[in-house]
């Protein structure tokens, strides 16, 4: 029988986010290893590399869906973003258009309860796989430029 762990923290997702970056973007060992063996460094780097406000343990598997978790989460995002700079908004700052795209996000039923991970996105917000301009699209609806209000 499987225990539930408690939700995971800020300073956990922070942690989490570092460590999945340094292995999956290793241009040394990130480039060819197996998915398997990402995830089992990313446990035992996270488990035994953590500081010492974070208490518990996470196995690969919560690891795993967690992270997931925040990269559906930083697609879509980076997909809001990019569909409010094709607006070219005059003289937006990078703040307006990260709230705009928060609007934006927000008329998706899944996120109606708003962006909530501000704390990783500076983290993941440049990362190689968001970068990339052709690999994400937005399901987001616009009209001549307003948003479509929910």
């Amino acid at each position: 029988m499987s225990t539930k762990s408690s939700s995971y923290t800020n300073a956990e997702d922070k942690h989490l986010c570092h460590i999945y970056l340094d292995l999956s973007q290793n241009p040394i060992i990130g480039i060819y290893q197996s998915r398997h063996m990402l995830w089992t460094r990313v446990e035992t780097d996270c488990n035994n590399n953590r500081p010492s406000f974070i208490t518990e343990l996470r196995n690969k598997r919560s690891l795993q869906c967690r992270m997931q978790t925040i990269l559906t989460v930083m697609g879509k995002m980076r997909g809001c973003i990019q569909q409010i700079e094709s607006l070219k908004p005059r003289g937006a700052s990078e703040a307006d258009v990260m709230n705009q795209a928060k609007m934006l996000l927000s008329q998706d039923a899944k996120y109606k309860h708003g962006f909530k991970f501000d704390h990783v996105w500076p983290i993941l917000k440049d990362m190689q796989k968001f970068t990339n301009n052709e690999t994400t699209t937005s399901p987001f609806q616009k009209e001549t430029g307003h948003f479509i209000a929910s």
